[in-house]
Order: C-alpha cells, then sequence, then structure tokens
C-alpha cells in the first residue's frame, strides 16, 4: 500500500478516527470534506483537505489524480436525502451516474462511484483498514445483560433485519413485545430509533447487522457514543450488533454511557 492514501469524509467521527490511526501508521491522508456533512475537525487529523459540495465529483477525481493518489477510503456516510433536494448542484459527472441507475439504493449508488474510481485508475480500500480493534467479538459489552424477554426480541428481530439490509432497505430495526416497531429506511439509525420508541415506548430493543456479503471497501454498519446517547433519550433498553461486522465508535465511551444508563448491549 501506497503511504500516501486519499480519504472521501463523510459524516460522523468516523473519518476523523480512522484518519487518525492511519497517521498513527505513517501513513499521508488527503481528505475530501464534503460540506454540511463531514467535521471540520478533519483538519486536525490529515496532511492536506481539499472542500466539495456533495455534487462535484470530477473536481474529486482530478484532486486525486493531481495529487497522485492511487487508493481511496470512503469511511462516514452522506445523507442519501440530498438526492432529492431541488437546490443541489451536481456536475455532469454525478448526473451521468445517477441517471445510469437503476434504483437508488445504497449499493447501486456506491457501487457505480465505486467503478467510476476503477476506470481512473483509483483502488478504493477497505473501510474498516486501521479499525479492527472497533469491530466487537461475540459476547456481552456491558455491565448488564438483557433479560429473557430482551432476548426473545434479538431472536425474533435479528433475521428480519438480516432480510431488509439483504433487501438493501436498511440495517437496523427497532422490536418490543417480538413486534417490529420501525426499519430503517433513508433516514438512518439514529432517527429509526426515534420512530421505534415513537410507537412502542421505553424499553424497545434496537438490532444493527451488516449485509449478507457486506462489501467492506463501503457503507459499513456503524453505531457509536452518539446511538447510545438516542437510546437514553428514548429510553431503549437494548443495543445488539453483529459481532466483527459492525463498527462501534467511540466505543470505550459509548460503553461507559450505556453502563450508567442500565443499556445492555451484546455482539451476537
Amino acid at each position: 500500500m501506497d503511504k500516501k492514501i486519499g480519504l472521501i469524509a463523510g459524516r460522523s467521527r468516523y473519518p476523523l478516527i480512522l484518519a487518525e490511526k492511519a497517521k498513527k501508521e505513517g501513513f499521508s491522508i488527503l481528505a475530501i470534506g464534503i460540506k454540511g456533512e463531514t467535521l471540520p475537525e478533519i483538519e486536525d487529523y490529515v496532511s492536506e483537505i481539499h472542500w466539495l459540495e456533495v455534487g462535484e465529483w470530477e473536481k474529486l477525481l482530478s484532486i486525486l489524480k493531481r495529487a497522485g493518489i492511487k487508493e481511496v477510503i470512503m469511511a462516514g456516510g452522506i445523507r442519501k436525502t440530498v438526492l432529492f433536494k431541488k437546490d443541489i448542484h451536481v456536475d455532469k459527472a454525478v448526473l451521468e451516474i445517477i441517471n445510469s441507475l437503476k434504483d437508488k439504493k445504497d449499493m447501486s449508488i456506491l457501487n457505480a462511484f465505486a467503478q467510476q474510481l476503477k476506470k481512473e485508475g483509483i483502488e478504493l480500500l477497505d473501510s474498516a483498514l486501521f479499525l479492527d480493534d472497533l469491530l466487537p467479538s461475540k459476547g456481552c459489552l456491558t455491565q448488564h445483560l438483557p433479560t429473557s424477554s430482551e432476548w426473545e426480541d434479538i431472536k425474533f428481530g435479528w433475521d428480519i433485519a438480516k432480510e431488509i439490509a439483504r433487501l438493501d432497505i436498511g440495517m437496523t430495526v427497532v422490536v418490543k413485545d417480538k413486534a417490529i416497531l420501525a426499519i430503517e429506511a433513508i433516514e438512518g439509525t439514529d432517527e429509526t430509533i426515534k420512530r421505534g420508541a415513537s410507537l412502542g415506548g421505553e424499553g424497545t430493543v434496537v438490532i444493527k447487522v451488516s449485509r449478507l456479503e457486506q462489501d467492506r471497501r463501503f457503507d459499513l454498519p456503524v453505531v457509536g457514543l452518539n446511538t447510545i446517547k438516542t437510546m437514553k433519550e428514548v429510553k431503549a433498553k437494548v443495543l445488539a450488533i453483529e459481532a466483527k461486522q459492525v463498527l462501534f465508535i467511540d466505543m470505550q465511551e459509548a460503553i461507559m454511557e450505556a453502563n450508567r444508563e442500565g443499556i445492555s448491549i451484546v455482539a451476537i
């Protein structure tokens, strides 16, 4: 691997943590920040950064090629809802890619952009590179174990979560008393949790999984401290994630918060 790599940075602290760990491994990072999506603190973790609008694909490619970047990591999602904003400006290349899609599923969009990178001689790397320690192994991560009824909800919701992930709808479900309260769609994990709790009240169970054949180059499922804070807000009680397949950002802080709030976190 080249010691100079590109980072297309999306939302959350995920890109920051990845950049920090890459820097410790001796890598130089050229980052592409997305205005309105990427946290401005990314500038403290990278050697060089360029701020672009979400639709400036031609400019992105030009920057990477001019810098001689041959390998890139995508880290952190971008709100897919921006695709439906009437005032969004996208360049000709983005329009051609979007118009060529058979649908606007996450994997359809991401695969199309990955193919465009490949055509330009740029390899898309594993989005969990440098982050193996943030992919929890099987077991209970908190002081609190799920109750027997909560385990029943986990078992009930697990196969449903895997099926919606297979269909590329989402990767999160919210369950209570063996009833599906919410299935993740375009809004993301936190809003799904809130929607589920608005229907089922406190004591809900949140399940987050990966796709059957997860492409680790992009759209790796992520939970973190914000997930636990959202669960605290709506009084959800259990977070069940797929072991070694879901990236857990700010894991130690999240576990400490969960322990304080009596929330169980299990990796299955």
